[in-house]
Parts: structure tokens; C-alpha cells; sequence
């Protein structure tokens, strides 16, 4: 079956949303609850939402626009576009975050990692490494830290949910 792109790109943008409004009202949770058990539990809770909503709308594409034949490169292609726009709306709550409301967000982080490191008894080279390693700007923080993160989180769990939405076959139309 020839694949249509354009249909992959109007319904990847459109499904990531709902995924990225998923993930930023998460971050909220993180932001609001980084003192409280509760909500950070909640947050942690929640990340079992992101491969049920790629598994959907897997299946929604699949039996919408494909007619149950999509194959597994074009499953992951779909999935991989999904968590690239998805995570733009996801930067763009992160890139607010670590510049304007917490602009000491990112030292900490490093901070924590390098306490981490220091009381796991790792290499004192590389410990030195990561103290002497200068902190990222807030652009490629989330550049990093987000956009490529979430495309790679994507990328792997394509690998094994596309598998699974296309055994799935709807009857019903988009």
C-alpha cells in the first residue's frame, strides 16, 4: 500500500495535541508538586498515559486512513512525528519554566546530579568532568532534555506498541 504522507503529517499533528497537552499539564504537576509527594507520585502515575495514548491513536490511524494496513515502518514513522510536535508544546512549557519562573532550575539539576555522582563513589575524573562542565543555556537544556528526549522515548516505544495497534482492527472510520 502507497502511504500518504500528508495524511501522516494532518493526523500526527492533530493527535499531538492531545499528547503534548497531556505531557504539559504533567509538567505542571512537577512544577506545582516538586514539594509534595502526592502530586509528584501523581506525575510519575501519569507517565503510563503516554504509550496508551500513542496505542490509540496508533489504532485510530491504523483503521481511520489506512484500512487496517499500515506497516510497521509506517507505524513508527507516525510515532516518531507524533512525539516531535508533541514535544514542541511540551518545550515550550519547560523553556518557561527554566527561564522565567525557575531560571536556578537547571544548576540545581546539575548540582543534584553531581552530589549523585559524588555519593555513589564514581570516578573522581569523572565527577571532576561534571563539575568543570559548563551548564547548558535554558535553549539547549530543553532542546536536549525535551524535543530530542521525547523523540527518542518515541522512537523506542514505537518499536513494540506499533505491533500491537496494527493487530488491533476497529471497523469504524474516522
Amino acid at each position: 500500500m502507497e502511504e500518504n504522507k500528508n495524511h501522516l503529517l494532518n493526523y500526527a499533528t492533530y493527535a499531538a495535541f492531545f499528547l503534548g497537552f497531556f505531557w504539559v499539564f504533567k509538567y505542571l504537576l512537577v512544577i506545582i508538586g516538586k514539594d509534595s509527594a502526592i502530586l509528584s507520585f501523581l506525575s510519575n502515575l501519569l507517565s503510563i498515559g503516554t504509550p496508551l495514548i500513542l496505542f490509540y491513536f496508533l489504532v485510530r490511524y491504523n483503521s481511520g486512513f489506512l484500512e487496517n494496513k499500515m506497516s510497521y515502518w509506517h507505524g513508527v514513522q507516525f510515532s516518531i512525528v507524533l512525539f516531535f510536535f508533541a514535544s514542541i508544546l511540551e518545550a515550550v512549557i519547560v523553556f518557561i519554566h527554566v527561564k522565567w519562573i525557575d531560571p536556578v532550575f537547571i544548576s540545581n539539576l546539575y548540582s543534584n546530579l553531581i552530589e549523585i555522582a559524588q555519593s555513589l563513589n564514581f570516578n573522581p575524573e569523572l565527577t571532576a568532568q561534571l563539575t568543570e562542565q559548563p551548564l547548558p543555556n535554558s535553549f539547549s537544556y530543553v532542546f536536549s532534555n525535551v524535543i530530542l528526549a521525547d523523540v527518542f522515548i518515541g522512537l523506542l516505544l514505537s518499536l513494540f506498541i506499533v505491533p500491537l495497534a496494527r493487530n488491533i482492527k476497529l471497523k469504524q472510520e474516522l
